[in-house]
């Protein structure tokens, strides 16, 4: 089942007997973990119909117990485990048969990192309830989400104000919001998002770093590059998540390049491109250090710096390293 459709269960109080949320976007859990407690008890702090256990410390039995028990002066009683991938295989199989006869005045919620999808209950889990996967979101998804927040919140946000956001926040939801909040209240009566807002507002530090990385390799400049590389590896950034943004600067300076080349307004080239038009000349310039041919072996390079940090276990920074120096030297 999706997000969606268990929402929209949720609203027409259809509340599923068991559900379980689980994946690596832990904003968006909580979000849906919300929205079940919101749906099932009719207060948040209802003691009586409210029981919450955590997998490394829960048994089968007290969570048997507690969801076989008729809700007090209410119509659903709501058990919840949080993380649940932490329960002991021998806990897992003596809840299954509760699973194949669950109670249903009794919402029964797990809410977990992730699944072993080879294990009996879990298949059981998807027989008898609702299970509900948190992707992280693909970066085409991010401007979407933003402007559903704003559009939520009756605001709206310029072009190239998302577009410097999106390039500035990292793929973590909860930074990604906390970021939305703190423009929400800087903003304060207005409603429109702009640029300068962006500017003054969204973290700098880490994000000027990711920012301005792609740009230190744009423009040839190496001792840059190797440092920002650095600050953003010693900050903890994954070196998977700093390549993905290497590649998304090549794939914008790419059409930048095309554009460009045909004669296109630099309004033009920030809309076809993607890109806020105050960063479009700089792009230009950037762009016009490659040629096509250039562009495609840079391709190459990502792929084979992406296979080798996933599978040869070599040193993940010396890989980032090499490839931005064979990024620079290309002329």
């Amino acid at each position: 089942m999706t997000s969606e459709e268990l929402l929209r269960k949720l609203r027409a109080n259809q509340i599923p007997e068991l559900i379980l949320l689980h994946g690596q976007e832990t904003y968006l859990v909580q979000q849906a973990v919300a929205a079940v407690r919101r749906a099932v008890l009719e207060n948040d702090r209802d003691d009586f119909n409210d029981n919450q256990f955590y997998g490394k410390e829960c048994t089968a039995s007290r969570v048997s117990d507690a969801a076989s028990t008729l809700p007090v002066f209410a119509h659903k009683r709501l058990v919840t485990i949080r993380d649940a991938h932490l329960l002991p295989a021998a806990e897992l199989d003596a809840l299954l048969p509760y699973l194949k006869n669950p109670a249903p005045e009794t919402c029964l919620l797990l809410v977990a990192d992730k699944i072993d999808n080879r294990r009996k209950f879990f298949q059981q889990f998807k027989k008898s309830g609702v299970v509900v996967e948190y992707k992280p979101l693909a970066e085409r998804e991010l401007p979407g989400h933003i402007k559903t927040y704003f559009y939520d919140h009756d605001i709206s946000i310029t072009a190239d104000a998302l577009t410097l956001f999106c390039g500035m926040v990292g793929g973590s939801l909860n930074e990604v919001h906390g970021e939305l909040e703190k423009l929400r209240t800087y903003i304060g009566s207005r409603n429109l998002v702009d640029v300068a807002d962006i500017q003054a507002v969204v973290s700098r530090g880490r994000a000027e770093n990711i920012f301005e990385l792609g740009n230190a390799v744009g423009r040839g400049d190496a001792g840059r590059a190797l440092l920002l590389l650095n600050n953003l590896l010693t900050a903890g950034e994954a070196p998977l998540k700093i390549l993905s943004l290497v590649v998304r600067h090549f794939r914008q300076l790419w059409k930048v390049r095309e554009l460009q080349v045909q004669k296109r307004s630099n309004k033009e080239i920030a809309g076809g491109a993607g890109v806020p038009f105050f960063v479009v000349e700089g792009m230009v310039a950037q762009g016009k250090r490659f040629s096509r041919q250039d562009f495609q072996q840079a391709y190459e390079l990502f792929l084979e710096t992406d296979l080798a940090m996933k599978s040869s276990g070599a040193d993940a920074e010396a890989l980032l390293e090499s490839l931005l120096l064979r990024l620079v030297k290309r002329k």
